[in-house]
């Protein structure tokens, strides 16, 4: 009998975390961005995370320039212009090489 309920409540749990991851979507958490990096980021090493720190001007999709800070595991090339995908966290998620250099910063 205690097995019958403990196959019932595990069924119960996993359900529910698969409604919860459901609704609410990975990309709500993210934003995109339009930058071009002028200078290389920094070297930095955390406990979790080794990568590269940036301070640049980005544009964000409706048009507006902010300066932001952002993490990446990856080296960006400097004097490249990129379309990021930057979670909450300031880590980028998604990066895309843009061909057509547009220089955000200069605007």
């Amino acid at each position: 009998m205690k097995k019958g309920w403990f196959g019932v409540l595990a069924a119960i749990f996993v359900i529910t975390m698969v409604i919860v991851e459901l609704a609410s979507p990975f990309a709500q958490a993210a934003d995109t961005y339009t930058v071009s990096i002028t200078k290389p980021g920094e070297k930095v090493t955390k406990a979790n995370f080794k990568g590269y720190e940036f301070h640049e001007k980005c544009e964000t999709a409706t048009g507006k320039t902010i300066k932001l800070r952002f993490y990446s595991d990856k080296p960006l090339k400097e004097d490249k212009a990129y379309r990021l995908m930057i979670q909450d966290n300031e880590m980028v998620i998604q990066t895309k090489e843009l061909s057509d250099v547009k220089l955000v910063s200069s605007k």
